[in-house]
This record gives C-alpha cells, structure tokens and sequence, in this order.
C-alpha cells in the first residue's frame, strides 16, 4: 500500500473515530484481509450488559462493485463482532459514489474529507482550503 492509500485511510479512521469514540466504549481494529484493495474494520462495544457493533469496510471506488459487496461479505464472515450474531454492515465510501448494486442490508456511510467530481477523487477538506485562500485573497 502507497503512501497517498495510507494517508486516505487515516482520514477514514479519523472518521470513524468520531462516529464511533472511544470514551463511549467503542473499540475499533482492523479486520483481517478478504481479498480485496479495500480496507476493513471491525467497531464494537459493550455497554448495560449489550453488545453492539458493525463491520465497515472502506472503499474508495468510483463506482461499487458486487466484488466490493463479497469483500463486504467475507471481512463479516471472518471477522466475527464478539457476541453478536448478525451485526451491521457498513460501506463507507467518498461523496457520490455509484451505489446501485449496494443491497438493502448494508449501510452506506459517505465520507467527509473525499468525493468523487466527474472522474477525479477529491480531497474535500483541501479544496475548501484552497477556496478559502482565494477568498481572502480577492478581499485583500
């Protein structure tokens, strides 16, 4: 894995970071390969005696794939949620990304810091940085 994939999915484990804190009990580990480029994590906890979680996998496709859904699929079967029989599947994937194949059962979740705009893969945050500057820029 290069170094641009190791720094994206340091955005997406920051993400997931905020959604699932740990103050709040939330444990968060990688999952073990499937196969596939895409990058998976395993998020639970247990709390009042429940145990909660949900397997995410981390795709930055422009479009998914059934071959991103069987990733999907797989990282759930071998990576079992401690205490839980069917736990969530999320797909966490850039701003407009094709989600067509994506069945009902699995939650898309976008993210925050990339979308896709026609056919390039953007960096949110940097360009608001970018437009930021200009903007200061032309009121200079």
């Amino acid at each position: 894995m290069g170094s641009n994939d190791d720094i994206m999915h340091e955005f997406v484990r920051k993400e997931l970071k905020k959604l699932y804190p740990s103050v709040d009990g939330w444990q968060i580990r990688p999952a073990a390969k499937s196969g596939g480029k895409e990058q998976g994590f395993v998020v639970a906890r247990r709390i009042l005696g429940k145990s909660e979680g949900a397997h995410v996998l981390v795709s930055f496709d422009h479009v998914v794939t059934p071959g991103t859904i069987d990733s999907l699929m797989a990282m759930a079967r071998n990576n079992p949620v401690p205490g839980l029989a069917s736990p969530k599947k999320i797909l966490v994937i850039p701003q407009n990304t094709n989600v067509m194949v994506v069945p009902s059962e699995v939650t898309v979740l976008p993210m925050q810091s990339f979308a896709w705009e026609n056919k390039e893969l953007v960096w949110l945050k940097r360009r608001n940085q970018v437009s930021e500057k200009a903007s200061a820029a032309k009121r200079s």
